[in-house]
């Protein structure tokens, strides 16, 4: 299931691999700091199994899913799909399904900050959803 939410947001960074790209950007070592938290995820699914809105009924794509939106929208490259996975978490299964009730981020092995990726990507949805409703 994991896997399937990772899709849906995108949780990749984009290059097409048929040239070679040279050295990617660099990262300040502020950026590295509170990136590298964030890349720790081993896909345990213990987040998941956790939370009282992981379910069936929800579709919710889980605290794992919403970091690793919070860790490549904040890669340089990544940032190419950052209106494509916030935009994913907006619909059925998004962010907005969310009870915080903070199991995810007690259960996690390793210590991955869920809670704050969940704040910090909840308010990029919301500014992207507003904005938005301006563009139109």
């Amino acid at each position: 299931m994991i896997f399937e939410n990772l899709k849906k947001v995108k949780a990749w960074v984009p290059v097409d691999g048929t040239y070679d790209l040279g050295s990617g950007p660099r990262l300040t070592m502020e950026d590295q700091e509170e990136s590298y938290p964030l890349s720790r995820c081993i896909s345990c699914c213990c987040c998941m199994e956790a939370c009282p809105q992981f379910n069936e009924s929800t579709g919710f794509v889980g605290a794992a899913a919403i970091s690793q939106v919070r860790l490549f929208n904040t890669h340089p490259t990544g940032k190419a799909l950052k209106r494509e996975r916030l935009s994913a978490l907006m619909g059925d299964g998004g962010i907005q399904e969310c009870g915080y009730a903070q199991n995810c981020v007690e259960i996690c092995p390793k210590d991955i900050p869920l809670t704050k990726s969940i704040s910090e990507v909840g308010g990029q949805v919301m500014r992207q959803a507003i904005g938005d409703l301006f563009r139109k």
